[in-house]
């Protein structure tokens, strides 16, 4: 896989980079055409994203006190409208900063743990906090010593195989899809955050995934989501973006991701694009910020991702120690 290209049946890549979804087109300039954020055509994008009909909706509706709609608890009324945000692309000019502050005072203890309180139980969740944590370096809380020290908190989290734990239940069991959302928190540090703990833990992590045949870690009969691309994804994973995680570290030709690579280029297109085959968990209520794409139509976000993964395949095997 040295050229990704040549498993593409077809040049999608100026289909991404229309200027009428300029979510697309930024991460595409970003992630296939590695072009730094300060260059012309990305600060154009960005600009485009932040005059967006979804972004200045989200914006708008914001509450004086940080929140949005009328559940002022501090990850309800902020952690799904901060989420599109995210997935748009958006940065940020100051203007989530009450958001951010009114999530982290509800939800950030002093060392560094992340949790809420469910039905009169506070649970300390690494998925959330690790959603958390992409948040803060997105939206300029990478020098802010509370970010640093929420990192701490999920990497020692991490249980021997390689997973983080799922406290939402009674009885708390490791789970993979919390793992993925580390594993999306780790490919956002900067490089300097990356120190031999982080490695060793995203090593692990890794280990846990290729050994699980991606997705069946802990399940006899695992969810058809797996199987199914779409964007965005919010609680849940698909064997696309794992290989999407894992890509960097994992070499192509390794048998373990021989099944699953298959999986994911046999659902492409004559043209090289990907369709869309499913929606977010439960996520109707977005459609009021912006509209999915057709199931079963060819769909931009899947395609990028699913380059994305094939690149990240195409380059250096990072070491692992």
């Amino acid at each position: 896989m040295n050229n990704w290209q040549t498993y593409l049946n077809g040049d999608a890549l100026n289909w991404l980079l229309e200027e009428s979804n300029p979510f697309v087109r930024y991460f595409t300039l970003r992630w296939l055409l590695d072009k730094p954020e300060d260059d012309a055509e990305v600060v154009a994008a960005q600009e485009a994203i932040c005059q967006s009909v979804p972004v200045q909706k989200i914006l708008k509706r914001q509450r004086p006190e940080g929140y949005w709609g009328s559940d002022p608890r501090p990850l309800h009324g902020t952690g799904r409208y901060l989420n599109i945000l995210f997935w748009l692309g958006y940065r940020g000019n100051g203007d989530v900063q009450r958001a951010m502050e009114y999530r982290m005072a509800g939800g950030l203890l002093p060392d560094g743990a992340y949790g809420y309180e469910i039905k009169g139980r506070f649970m300390k969740l690494p998925c959330h906090g690790a959603i958390l944590l992409q948040h803060m370096l997105r939206f300029g809380y990478r020098d802010d010593p509370r970010t640093k020290k929420l990192l701490n908190w999920i990497v020692q989290l991490q249980e021997p195989d390689g997973a983080w734990p799922c406290v939402s239940k009674e009885r708390p069991f490791s789970c993979s899809w919390a793992t993925a959302d580390v594993l999306r928190a780790y490919r956002d540090l900067p490089a300097d955050w990356v120190t031999p703990r982080v490695v060793a833990s995203r090593h692990n992590a890794v280990a846990m995934f290729l050994e699980a045949n991606i997705y069946q870690y802990g399940k006899n009969k695992p969810s058809p989501r797996w199987f199914e691309f779409g964007f965005p994804i919010e609680w849940d994973s698909d064997i696309l973006e794992v290989l999407e995680l894992i890509g960097p570290f994992v070499s192509p030709a390794d048998e373990r991701i021989q099944e699953n690579l298959a999986l994911v280029l046999d659902k492409q297109d004559d043209q090289g694009c990907w369709p869309c085959e499913k929606h977010p968990k439960g996520g109707q209520w977005m459609k009021k910020f912006f509209e999915f794409e057709e199931l079963g139509q060819p769909s931009k976000w899947v395609t990028l991702h699913a380059m994305r993964m094939l690149k990240s395949m195409s380059e250096s095997v990072k070491e692992m120690s």
